[in-house]
């Protein structure tokens, strides 16, 4: 677990560093999760691959929501 973190903050590290966009650093990590999910078998890499299997417009779409959804239970009395 605490290889998977550190590869994972590696390559954010990498993606920033090498100056690319917030896509291809999202792009670059869910490929690295495909990839440590074909390590595993069965039921267990099926749904490790199915939790990777976001788009990044998906991922915004997502992100962009819950952004929304804190406003509105921030902004209530």
């Amino acid at each position: 677990m605490k290889n998977r973190i550190a590869s994972s903050a590696l390559m954010v590290l990498l993606a920033i560093v090498s100056g690319c966009t917030a896509r291809t650093a999202y792009d670059s990590l869910r490929l690295h999760q495909e990839m440590e999910c074909q390590k595993m078998q069965g039921a267990e890499r099926d749904e490790c691959l199915r939790r990777s299997d976001m788009s990044y417009d998906e991922y915004q779409q997502q992100l962009n929501k819950q952004k929304q959804d804190k406003m509105e239970r921030e902004s209530r009395p």
